[in-house]
């Protein structure tokens, strides 16, 4: 039985069809991505403890850029060979529009004899080369069955170029993986080089940002991804690539976001000589150096020693911005450290930042984490809070090292726990903060609110937006002060009614 609509039903609908290009589009292109995480191997193989973590990074950047995600974790060799096929088929069953993503993060090793290379369950116990067989994945085989499928794009990322122990028979362990080429419509990329060990923790998060970067084109993503994590680890570390894609293909939105002014570039130095350098040009000497600073006359006004290391270097065009981190050991129960910050041209100092941070106690500098891809330029996370009654308040500075010195950008709650208040009827309440970038640009950034214990309150995602004026990013919304405290308390109250 054919079913007539009335006329204004069929033209609202083409109406509609017409204001949604973008939702056609997305539709007839289907994106599927198989996560692996391995951690826990048996026998000699050492565990891959940051495993976990590099896979859910990827996967979330993955889901955030429109892919279903399959997350698997912790594998025999039975196991991931079955994930890898469902997945394979599942991918082919899409169709010529699938766009198939596969990470991959645990052990991996190579022949050392054929140099074929495999990916391992975690049940492997390599003892002869020919456990590689038995145990492991033939990477190649994987590559062909991919690329049988005939998707539109295929991305086989492994970050397993990991140090496993010697064979039986051969003097040492043959280090990383062996080259394995890409198939047309295929993008095949290692952690590092080949034949190179990958350290923990370094490639995942720097993809997963370049995932997400509006803008730039997929075979782009991989590539300043490259770059940037060769920049990171003093070229330690230098990804690689073999791309064969034909088709276009954007992570995110292919068109660049409208900006109104491009920053200028930078290098982050963590190690090695420019970083070296910057310091001795700060303090006249490499590695450590001690100065004495007057304290505020608030606290005495005295003169305290504090000893310097570098922390990390931001290159500029034409000059540098060397960060430290300074430890007060003078004899006292609580004495600040700090970090402080300098900025360096033709070997001179141009500008000093220093007390950009506080300790807040044990003579020790703050703890903080180095994010890019938040704001324009490295933004240090440095965290405070305090704790009382049971009661802990988190919070996040956001500082970010800019040409024209550092700037303080917002301070973002991350933690209000009440769990060592709760006792009898009361019920503990947590609510975590989760700082993400924004995709749209770096005039704004987000943090992901969520009750995560008993007690709820209302989860949300609240918008950081850049204010010209004061150089400062406000939010779209704040928590009352000690909102978990009240929600605790009103919780009791509530269930006694």
């Amino acid at each position: 039985m054919t079913i007539l609509f009335p006329r204004w039903i069929r033209v609202l609908a083409i109406t509609c069809l017409c204001l949604l290009p973008g939702a056609i589009a997305s539709a007839a292109e289907t994106r599927l991505a198989l996560v692996i995480s391995q951690t826990d191997y048996a026998g000699d193989l050492s565990k891959v403890l940051s495993a976990g973590q590099e896979a859910d990074t990827i996967a979330g950047a993955l889901k955030d850029t429109g892919f279903d995600v399959t997350r698997a974790h912790d594998l025999t060799r039975n196991e991931l060979k079955s994930a890898l096929n469902d997945f394979r088929r599942k991918v082919d069953a899409a169709g010529s529009e699938a766009v198939a993503f596969i990470y991959y993060t645990g052990h991996g090793a190579q022949h050392p004899e054929s140099g074929d290379s495999y990916l391992l369950g975690i049940d492997a116990e390599l003892v002869a080369a020919s456990d590689l067989a038995v145990y492991g994945l033939d990477m190649q085989t994987q590559r062909d069955g991919f690329a049988a499928t005939g998707a539109k794009a295929v991305f086989l990322v492994f970050d397993a170029c990991r140090n496993v122990p010697g064979l039986e028979g051969y003097k040492s362990a043959v280090k990383g993986l062996s080259r394995v080429e890409a198939a047309p419509d295929m993008l095949i990329a290692y952690a590092t080089g080949i034949g190179d060990v990958a350290k923990e923790g370094v490639y995942a998060p720097v993809l997963a940002e370049e995932l997400q970067r509006p803008g730039q084109k997929a075979e782009d993503a991989f590539a300043a991804a490259q770059r940037r994590v060769a920049g990171r680890t003093n070229r330690s570390q230098l990804p690689w690539t073999n791309n064969l894609l034909y088709n276009e293909f954007c992570f995110s939105a292919c068109e660049k976001p409208a900006v109104t002014e491009r920053p200028q570039p930078f290098e982050l130095e963590m190690s090695g000589a420019v970083l070296d350098q910057a310091f001795f040009a700060a303090y006249g000497k490499y590695g450590e150096a001690e100065v004495q600073i007057k304290a505020d006359e608030d606290f005495g006004g005295q003169l305290e020693t504090f000893t310097f290391n570098p922390a990390f270097a931001v290159k500029f065009d034409d000059y540098i911005a060397v960060v430290s981190k300074g430890t007060n050991k003078d004899d006292a129960h609580v004495n600040s450290g700090r970090i402080s910050a300098h900025y360096i041209k033709d070997g001179e100092v141009i500008g000093t930042w220093q007390d950009l941070a506080y300790g807040n106690g044990f003579g020790m500098p703050p703890d903080y984490s180095l994010r890019t891809g938040l704001l324009n330029y490295p933004t240090m996370m440095v965290k405070s809070g305090w704790m009382g009654q049971g009661q802990v308040l988190s919070s996040e500075e956001l500082i970010e090292i800019t040409p024209d010195g550092p700037v303080f950008r917002a301070n973002v709650l991350t933690l209000d726990d009440t769990t060592g208040a709760a006792y009898d009827e009361l019920k503990p309440c947590v609510l975590e903060g989760t700082i993400k970038p924004s995709r749209t640009g770096t005039d704004s950034f987000f943090v992901d609110y969520k009750f995560t214990s008993e007690v709820k309150g209302e989860d949300r995602k609240v918008e950081y937006r850049l204010d010209p004026a004061s150089g400062e990013y406000v939010p779209d919304f704040e928590y009352e002060s000690e909102v978990c405290a009240m929600l605790m308390y009103d919780q009791l109250e509530n269930s006694g009614d």
